[in-house]
């Protein structure tokens, strides 16, 4: 069957059913389950707490294969133009062991698991079952990333109709026939604020970087020259993220609707919000709908990082020794638990999220974004961002293990945006404006000497 139209681009059928799989990568475990607690957590305020969720975990998203279209790059080569060969390397693989193996792609299993207790009154302290659960879960995985080319396929057609007709029976009746009325949030702070840091839990702009790998690979299978590979990565981009922005908004507006009477978060809420809007078999139901959307993004995680390694090592190390790896590593977190995944490596997400947020924003926002002199300036701003990022994670991991840093703990709390886990934000800022400006002193120096 041909894909492409006249022009070579993808025709609408298998532009949607990309973005169909693009979605369901995304939606995962996390971005299913985390914004129907914000949405209950933020009460009346929930339209507020979604506008600055959609910047961090959605319209930053779609930023990011804007990004990595205009930068003509892999997510590790983009990197390395920016922070050089070393740093850029060791950020890169940073993120994708900690977004790969270790964090994110064993917290799809266990947030699955979580849910399959709730829904079937299982003993959530047994260990085996989980054990157990947790091979099949990547075994299952595996089957879907023999061939790299063929995942996102696999995942538009199997996969991405099923949890769509799962999540609307479950949507349509929360938005119809809604729990409660909303109250007021139960956080200090703004709403917003609330939101845009929360959307960092989604780890979406990093997962897109990495799934970048998966689209092309895909594209490329399916024809699509490298003249029109640009357009095709966005437009698929465009389609994903649309499908995502209206189940968060949904998921929350959900949330909201709970008015306060339910104390439970992220999969235990889901599961607990399907069983009182569909019954018994409501909370079967959403279980079965985030198997389907953890694996979904477990397998385009785990393609996306066997294709990072197979990039970096120059083909020394194969794509299937690499699945397999990784998948072995998330087999024996994933056998941890969600609530002891979350509390261990969350804090490091919080501090490597700030550096990718402005290598996103560099690449798709900044014109000329080779030149060396802008390069310079995004090199710096991302130091900065890591900088203070770090800090961030010591900070949190002293507060979880009730150590007191003494000064730095001083130091951090005195630091503007702090209490809102953005005190990376200003001094990032800071040294952009100043880059920006001795540059434009230096152009202007050239110009007059010139004259």
């Amino acid at each position: 069957m041909n894909n492409l139209n006249k022009n070579g681009d993808l025709k609408l059928p298998a532009l949607f059913m990309m973005g169909g799989a693009l979605f369901s990568m995304h939606f995962g475990a996390s971005s299913m389950v985390w914004p129907m607690n914000w949405g209950k957590e933020s009460g009346s305020s929930v339209l507020i707490a979604f506008a600055g969720a959609f910047i961090t975990s959605l319209l930053l998203t779609l930023l990011a294969y804007i990004a990595l279209s205009r930068g003509n790059g892999s997510y590790s080569k983009i990197a390395n133009r920016v922070l050089g060969k070393k740093l850029g390397k060791f950020y890169t693989i940073l993120t994708i062991v900690i977004l790969g193996p270790l964090y994110a792609i064993p917290r799809m299993s266990a947030a699955a698991w979580d849910s399959v207790v709730q829904a079937f009154g299982l003993n959530p302290q047994a260990k085996l079952p989980l054990i157990i659960f947790t091979i099949l879960f990547y075994i299952v995985t595996y089957v879907f990333l023999i061939s790299p080319g063929k995942t996102m396929d696999r995942i538009s057609q199997i996969l991405f109709p099923l949890l769509l007709i799962i999540v609307i029976i479950v949507v349509g009746k929360g938005l119809i026939d809604p729990i409660s009325t909303p109250v007021a949030k139960s956080y200090e702070g703004s709403a917003f604020s609330y939101g845009f840091t929360n959307g960092y839990a989604t780890a979406e702009i990093l997962c897109a970087l990495i799934f970048g790998v998966v689209i092309l690979n895909s594209l490329k299978e399916k024809g699509v020259s490298e003249k029109r590979m640009s357009k095709n990565i966005i437009r698929v981009g465009i389609i994903g993220i649309a499908l995502l922005t209206i189940t968060h908004l949904c998921h929350m507006l959900i949330g909201a609707s709970t008015g306060g009477q339910i104390d439970l978060t992220y999969t235990a809420l889901y599961t607990e919000v399907s069983t009182q809007l569909l019954g018994k078999a409501g909370g079967i139901l959403f279980s079965v709908a985030l198997f389907f959307a953890a694996l979904t993004t477990a397998i385009g995680m785990t393609s996306g990082c066997a294709e990072f390694f197979l990039d970096i090592t120059q083909g020394k190390v194969d794509y299937k020794k690499a699945s397999i790896s990784i998948l072995v590593l998330s087999t024996i977190f994933g056998c941890m638990g969600l609530s002891s995944i979350l509390a261990l490596l969350g804090p490091i997400l919080d501090g490597i999220y700030p550096a990718a947020i402005v290598l996103v924003i560099y690449y798709a926002l900044v014109p000329n974004n080779q030149d060396e002199r802008r390069l310079k300036i995004c090199s710096y701003a991302m130091i900065t961002a890591l900088i203070f990022g770090a800090i961030d994670t010591i900070y949190a991991y002293g507060i979880k293990l009730n150590i007191n840093l003494g000064v730095l703990n001083k130091f951090y709390e005195a630091l503007p945006l702090s209490s809102e886990k953005l005190a990376w934000f200003p001094w990032t800022m800071a040294v952009v404006i100043i880059g920006s400006l001795i540059i434009i002193c230096k152009k202007a120096k050239i110009e007059d000497v010139a004259s």
